[in-house]
């Protein structure tokens, strides 16, 4: 069977026949004329949603961009759902569109809902589609339960808090992730920062199934204590590309670098799309800058240059915030590795310029805070690069000082990050799978 890539789907219609008989006249000593037939009962097609998240497209105000799987050898359903701001009377209709997801038998609905109004509360719900009418008509009938998702305010009128974090899960270790699911949502994030290596899938096709655990935990672990689930932001890593594989060996880029190397990753969430970096800008105060260290695209080249017009443009925002896979300034792996070389050749010369205060990194496994750098060399105004990626995987041994200077503590140590936005300054706090805050720290504002 082939499996489109990007469709619209309709639910089939079902198709009925009234078996209806012509009547015609008998001899008044034939039989009785056969009764009428009747038309069965319409049947019920349902196809649950599986793996419900959400994400967003565009303006985290006025937007939100819900996903959710279905098994498409149990019939294609539409994508549609309903919401409403809670409290609200009347439920209105969102309808999306699916594709198929590479590799295996579901299929991934995409629904954005526009217009809504800031940091606000909205419920939704799916609903199924079946026959009532002889002749294929559908009617929608909501599925339980409701759930609920919260906008971003337009203003910083009060402080907004995330959580970053990569390098989710591999191996054994998903209950380790939901233990620290657990704990960041205990924190009751609005937004989370997913820096690669989600799940450790490498575009295989034989390893499908851990996109479908990451999916099932963080539906049930990423809630918050209002009930609203908690969207995910995310960028690429190496584990999201097919064979974990960098677009570069040696120094020079590997043949075939494309965002096809990465399909499945570019099925499952909306942001940051192709060709794999974008902008997040939430109302008149945060930016939110996802990259691609040599993943599905090239560090130099069109993507740096890309940032350096981005960066240009939002020199009013307070908080622009860069986050990526492999860090510039590294806490495990050495100085010298060729992808750092090219993050610290090509972009942290922009974030110098730009005065960013800090970026996530992630990909080595261990947790880091640098010093404030600019140049390399530390400075008052500089950027602090925040990491290493060890959401809930084996952690690795962190790099001696005396080798890393730029580094100003480094644990061995599973860790996501819990930041809040304030007018005047950042508060971050760095917290285990047990809910313990081990580190705790502030970043002022840029002017």
């Amino acid at each position: 069977m082939l499996h489109p890539t990007r469709l619209r789907l309709v639910l089939p219609l079902l198709g009925f026949s009234l078996l209806a008989l012509p009547l015609v006249a008998q001899p008044a000593t034939s039989a009785p004329a056969a009764p009428a037939v009747v038309a069965p009962a319409p049947e019920v097609i349902e196809v649950k949603p599986v793996a419900v998240y959400l994400t967003w497209q565009r303006d985290p105000v006025t937007t939100m961009t819900v996903h959710w799987h279905t098994d498409w050898t149990h019939g294609f359903a539409d994508s549609v759902l309903e919401y409403r701001a809670l409290g609200a009377a009347e439920w209105q209709r969102g309808q999306g569109e699916a594709r198929a997801m590479p590799f295996s038998n579901r299929m991934v609905h995409t629904v954005e809902l526009t217009g809504l109004n800031g940091d606000t509360v909205y419920e939704f719900r799916f609903g199924q589609l079946r026959a009532r009418q002889p002749d294929g008509a559908l009617e929608f009938f909501p599925h339980e339960p409701v759930r609920k998702f919260r906008t971003l305010p337009a203003t910083l009128s009060r402080p907004v808090r995330f959580v970053s974090g990569g390098d989710a899960y591999g191996g054994n270790t998903l209950n380790l992730f939901a233990d620290m699911c657990r704990a960041a949502a205990a924190h009751d994030p609005e937004f989370a920062l997913m820096g690669g290596d989600i799940a450790y899938v490498n575009n295989e096709p034989r390893a499908i199934g851990r996109w479908f655990s990451f999916f099932d935990t963080w539906g049930e672990t990423m809630v918050r204590s209002d009930g609203c689930l908690v969207p995910i932001v995310p960028a690429i890593g190496n584990h999201e590309v097919h064979g974990d594989a960098f677009a570069i060996r040696g120094g020079s880029p590997a043949r075939g670098v494309s965002p096809d190397r990465a399909i499945q990753f570019f099925s499952l969430f909306s942001f940051p799309g192709r060709p794999g970096y974008n902008v997040l800008d939430v109302g008149d105060y945060l930016s939110l800058i996802a990259l691609d260290t040599f993943h599905a695209n090239p560090v130099p080249g069109p993507q740096t240059d890309w940032l350096r017009t981005t960066l240009a443009q939002r020199r009013s925002v307070p908080y622009v915030i860069p986050f990526y896979h492999v860090p510039a300034y590294p806490s495990h792996r050495s100085f010298a590795g060729t992808v750092s070389v090219a993050v610290r050749a090509n972009w942290v010369p922009l974030f110098d310029e730009a005065g960013v205060r800090f970026a996530f990194e992630n990909h080595d496994h261990t947790y880091k805070v640098t010093q404030p750098l600019r140049a390399g060399q530390p400075h008052p105004q500089g950027t602090r690069y925040l990491g290493d990626g060890a959401w809930a995987v084996s952690t690795r041994e962190t790099t001696p000082p005396a080798q890393a200077p730029y580094l100003e503590r480094a644990y061995s140590r599973n860790h996501v990050f819990i930041a809040t936005l304030e007018r005047e300054r950042a508060h971050l706090r760095a917290i285990d799978p047990k809910g313990e805050v081990f580190d705790e720290f502030s970043i002022p504002v840029r002017p």
